[in-house]
Order: C-alpha cells, then structure tokens, then sequence
C-alpha cells in the first residue's frame, strides 16, 4: 500500500488526478488544501484542511507522518520550493512538482523536449518555477521529479488566444457576431491537453523510483493554430467567427492584461512536442481527447451550466476600443504606403 499525499487536489490538472488515486485500492490517499472544493472531493480520500502557506500550521498538521510520494500543484515561488524542502526533506520517498514549459527559453527552438534550456525573458510565472525546478533538484536528499504541461484545459476551459476572465467571453462575442482578437496572424503552431489525458501520462510517475531526479513534458503533441481553433469552435457553434489579427508586441502594451506574460512569453511561439520521455515512463498510457473533442466537451458543458454563460462587459469595451484602435491604425497606415 502506497501512500501518497497531493496539496491541493481540486484543481483543472489535479482533480482527475486525485479521483484516479482515489479509486486505486492499493493507494492510501490523503489531500492538503483550504476545504474550498470540498464537494469535489471522492469519498474516502483524508483531508487536512490547512494553508501549505502557513509553515507551523502545516507542519504540525503533519507531525509524524511520511509519505512514499508528495504531489504539490501549489509551488510558483523560490520561496514556497524552500518552504516544502524544509517540511518533506528527509521523510518521503519522492515529491512531484508541478512546473512549466513556460521555464523554456522558447526563442531558441519549436522543437520542444526536456533538453531545451530553461530561461523566459518575457514572463516571471516561468521564470519562477525555473527557480523552484533548479532548488528541488539542488537539495540534498530531496527526491524530486519535475513535471512539465503546457496548457491544460478541461470542460469549462478550452485554448483561445486572447480571452477575458473566462473562456466564454471569447465564445460570447462569436455568437453575437462580434470580432474576435487572435495575437499575430493566427498561425503559430500550439498545443494542449485535456486533464484527463494529463491524469493518464502522470500516475505512473508516482511514487516510481524511476523518475527520481528526472523531467517530463506531458503534452498532446496534435499541433493545430491558433486559427485552426477559432474554426472549430465556429464550426461547432454553426456560426462565423469574425477574427481580428493583431501583432502580439502590440498587444503586449496593453496596462488591462498582462499578455506580455500570457501572450509574448507562451503563446506567441510555435511548439513541436517530443514526449519520448514520459511515452517511455508511462508505456501503456494514450490521448484519447483532440483539440476538435475538446472543444465539443466544452460547448456540451456550458450548455448545460446556462449559468456560466456570463459576458464580461470589461473584456468586451476592451476588445472594442483595441479593434477600433487596430483598424484606424491600418486604415492611416494604408493611406500612407508607397
């Protein structure tokens, strides 16, 4: 009987993965988290309700108790890689951080595997979990496995290009015919993956002596655009999808979002997957969800929860004023072209 202890759990990645370890009968399940999600939680599965946060606090939460492996999908700072080296050294037998391929210095290739060397000049999100990744793995007697997803999406999340507070705002404009922003010209190469595929690639890294000092990208590698994207939806939707194409260094200026972080240092690159490392980790494990089914698992989902179909009137002023701004540019830009 193996025991595994997730902090967090309740999560877009986590939570297939915790009702997949939940129902293993030869794994002994326990969560740390806030209680927030508690609803989502499998029967069964023990629960210490507490702040990781909060060092004493947690430690006393756990005072006595070790764990064959650790999953922690709540470290983003060097601080909070210092503050769990500091409660699980010395007691587990693996801890599983959850990284990034934001770490990535993208601007070096598309080829993407773990060899690629780690450096975003455009967004401290990577640059911070790079420096978790470099604490784990310096540590002494800390056995610790990085894993690496891009974007992970699951019924109330699909990828889009620039969005508001929730994917149904890109989804909103669509039906009401209004113009949608797509960062460059829509054909980067991108790549993402449902949660329950991720679950899939991820559970034979845990507590598997194996991974130990080891890196994984756990990605579906089917490429599509981004423009591929917004014709799925609108073809699923049955309705045009109006797309504006705006130069990502323009939109980066932007003081309402930060698409500086989420745009110029993710999404503006191309990304070609080699996942041999974790195909070779989790043999028998398959992707079974395409971007195309992601899409209609997510249209099905909102169209069963009415209530999530909430528009984001600050999101849309703001799409309008960038459009109107973006044309007015091309159209004084036109006039002026020799």
């Amino acid at each position: 009987m193996r025991t595994v202890l997730i902090i967090g759990g309740t999560g877009t990645i986590s939570l297939p993965i915790t009702r997949a370890l939940a129902a293993d009968p030869d794994t002994r399940l326990t969560l740390l988290n806030r209680g927030s999600h508690a609803e989502l939680i499998p029967a069964g599965v023990e629960v210490l309700t507490g702040d990781i946060h909060q060092e004493e606090e947690t430690a006393e939460l756990l005072s006595g108790r070790s764990f064959d492996s650790v999953i922690s999908f709540l470290v983003y700072r060097p601080e909070d890689a210092e503050e769990m080296i500091r409660l699980f050294q010395g007691r587990i037998g693996q801890f599983i951080f959850i990284s990034t391929n934001v770490v990535l210095n993208h601007e070096l290739t598309c080829n993407i595997n773990e060899k690629v060397p780690v450096g975003n000049a455009y967004s401290e999100y990577g640059r911070g979990k790079q420096r978790c990744e470099e604490l784990f793995h310096a540590a002494d007697h800390f056995p610790a496995t990085v894993v690496r997803p891009a974007q992970t999406y699951d019924r109330d999340r699909i990828p889009l290009s620039v969005k508001g507070k929730t994917c149904w705002s890109v989804i909103a404009r669509i039906l009401a015919d209004q113009p949608v922003i797509i960062h460059g010209d829509g054909e980067s190469v991108w790549a993402g993956t449902s949660s329950e595929d991720f679950a899939q690639f991820f559970l034979p890294l845990v507590a598997a002596p194996a991974a130990i000092g080891q890196t994984y990208s756990i990605i579906n590698p089917e490429p599509y655009t981004w423009n591929m994207i917004y014709r799925e939806i609108g073809r699923q939707l049955g309705h045009p999808v109006h797309p504006v194409h705006i130069p990502t260094d323009w939109l980066s200026g932007s003081s309402a979002y930060n698409i500086a972080e989420s745009i110029r240092g993710d999404k503006y690159y191309s990304n070609l997957y080699d996942i041999s490392a974790i195909r070779a980790a989790a043999p028998h494990a398959e992707f079974h969800v395409s971007m195309a089914e992601g899409v209609r698992r997510f249209l099905a989902y909102m169209n069963e929860h009415p209530e999530l179909q909430q528009r984001d009137a600050a999101f849309d002023a703001w799409c309008d004023e960038t459009i109107a701004l973006f044309e007015k540019c091309g159209h004084d830009f036109g006039r002026g072209l020799r």
